[in-house]
C-alpha cells in the first residue's frame, strides 16, 4: 500500500520538533512494510525565502513547500494559497513517488486543501482529527464547519481521544485511534539520587496559553509554602509565552527551583522523562497527550488536569487528575505526590499505557482505517 499522509503542521525551519508524533507515525509504518510519503505546504510571515525541499527521512519520502504568506490579514487567501501549492506539490511528488493508494489528512485544520486534492485526484481520503480547535472555538464557528466538511468528504473518519469524539460521533461514523507510545525508546531508565535529591516535577511541551503553565507556577509557589521538602519544577518547551512564563516565575520569586529549561531535543526526551519524579500535564485543553504516554512508558506517575485527553490516559494506578486552571487543586496533588509518588510501581505504570497505546496497536488500527477507505471508493466505482 501506498500512503500519503497531509499533516496540517509539521517540522519546519522555525519549529523544528514541530509534528513530530505525525513524522514518527510515518516512520513506524514504513518500518511495518508500507510505502509512506509526507506532504505538507506551509505560507507564513516568517519565513524570507520559498521553495520546495525533498528528503527521505527515515523511509519516508517528505515533500514541504514553503513560502511567504501573500495575504496575512485574510485568513482564507492563505487556505488558497496552500491549495495551490498542494497541487502543484502533488504532481511532483507522484512523478518521482508514484501514484498514492490513499490519502491520511491529519487534522481538518488543513481540510479544504486535502479534500479538494482528493476529489481532484479521485484518491480515497481518510481523516484523523487531532486539533483542539474544532473543540474550543464551539459549535457553528468556522472550525467546526470545516471539521463537518472535511468529515462529510472523506471515507474513513477517525480521532485521537474521547473529547474529539463526542464532537464528530454524533456528525458521521468516527474512530478512535490513539497516538502511539514508542515502548523501546521510552523505557525505565535507572535512576541515582542522593537521599536529600529535590524532588522533581516535570512538564514539556509548547509555551502556549492553551498549556496552562502559569497555572502551573502558582501551584507550583503555593506548593512552596505547604512544605519544607525541596522541590524543583522544569518546564521544557519553546514557545511565544516564555517571557510571559519568566516574569511570572520572577514575579513569584521563585527562579531558584522552577526553570523554563527551553526545547529538548527530541532524542533527549527519554532522559528528560526519566530524571523527573512525577510528570505534570496542566493543559486547559489536550486531546491527547503523547508527553502522558512518553512518561508512562519510563514509569512515572502523573498529574493531569480533566482537560480532554489526560481522563483517557491517567489512571488510579497511574496518577491524579485535577480540576482545569485550579492551581489550589494542582497544588494540593502535587503534595500528595511528594510521599505518594514511590508508592507508584513503575512496571505497572508501563504496562498499563503499553497495553492501551503500543506502536502495534496503533500501526494496525491505522493500516486498517487505510484499507477501509480505499474498499468504500472501489466499492463506488
Amino acid at each position: 500500500m501506498k500512503l500519503l499522509i497531509i499533516p496540517s503542521w509539521y517540522s519546519s525551519p522555525a519549529m523544528p520538533v514541530l509534528g513530530s508524533v505525525f513524522r514518527e507515525q510515518a516512520e513506524a509504518l514504513a518500518a511495518r512494510g508500507v510505502d509512506v510519503a509526507v506532504l505538507y505546504t506551509e505560507v507564513n510571515n516568517k519565513f524570507r525565502g520559498s521553495g520546495i525541499t525533498v528528503q527521505n527521512v527515515n523511509g519516508v519520502a517528505t515533500y514541504k513547500y514553503f513560502r511567504p504568506n501573500l495575504t496575512p490579514k485574510w485568513e482564507r487567501g492563505r487556505a488558497f494559497q496552500r491549495r495551490l501549492m498542494m497541487h502543484r506539490l502533488y504532481r511532483r511528488l507522484e512523478r518521482e513517488w508514484g501514484r498514492p493508494d490513499v490519502i491520511n489528512l491529519r487534522s481538518s485544520l488543513q481540510g479544504d486543501e486535502a479534500v479538494s486534492l482528493a476529489k481532484w485526484e479521485n484518491l480515497p481520503l481518510f481523516f484523523m482529527e487531532h486539533s483542539s480547535f474544532v473543540v474550543t472555538e464551539g459549535a457553528g464557528s468556522a472550525a467546526q464547519k470545516r471539521l463537518f466538511a472535511t468529515m462529510d468528504a472523506a471515507a474513513v473518519n477517525a480521532c485521537v481521544g474521547s473529547t474529539l469524539y463526542e464532537v464528530m460521533a454524533p456528525h458521521k461514523e468516527t474512530r478512535i485511534i490513539p497516538d502511539f507510545v514508542d515502548g523501546e525508546r521510552f523505557s525505565i531508565l535507572p535512576q541515582e539520587k542522593g537521599e536529600n535529591a529535590p524532588f522533581l516535577f516535570a512538564a514539556m511541551g509548547q509555551l502556549r496559553p492553551i498549556k496552562g503553565y502559569d497555572m502551573l507556577i502558582e501551584a507550583f509557589a503555593k506548593l512552596r509554602g505547604l512544605t519544607d521538602r525541596p522541590i524543583r519544577l522544569h518546564i521544557a518547551g519553546a514557545g511565544d509565552e516564555r517571557e510571559r512564563l519568566q516574569k511570572l516565575i520572577d514575579r513569584l520569586g521563585i527562579g531558584e527551583d522552577c526553570r523554563l529549561v527551553g526545547a529538548v531535543p527530541r532524542e533527549q526526551v527519554p532522559a528528560f522523562m526519566n530524571a523527573c519524579d512525577c510528570f505534570i500535564c496542566s493543559s486547559r485543553r489536550e486531546m491527547l497527550s503523547c508527553v502522558l504516554h512518553e512518561c508512562a512508558a519510563c514509569g512515572k506517575p502523573a498529574i493531569g488536569t480533566m482537560c480532554g485527553g489526560p481522563q483517557d490516559i491517567i489512571t488510579d494506578e497511574t496518577g491524579l487528575l485535577v480540576p482545569v486552571d485550579d492551581p489550589c487543586a494542582m497544588a494540593a496533588a502535587m503534595l500528595r505526590m511528594l510521599d505518594g509518588a514511590p508508592k507508584y510501581d513503575p512496571e505497572v505504570i508501563r504496562a498499563s499505557i503499553l497495553e492501551r497505546f503500543s506502536v502495534e496497536t496503533v500501526c494496525g488500527q491505522l493500516v486498517r482505517a487505510c484499507e477501509d477507505a480505499i474498499a468504500m471508493l472501489n466499492a463506488k466505482c
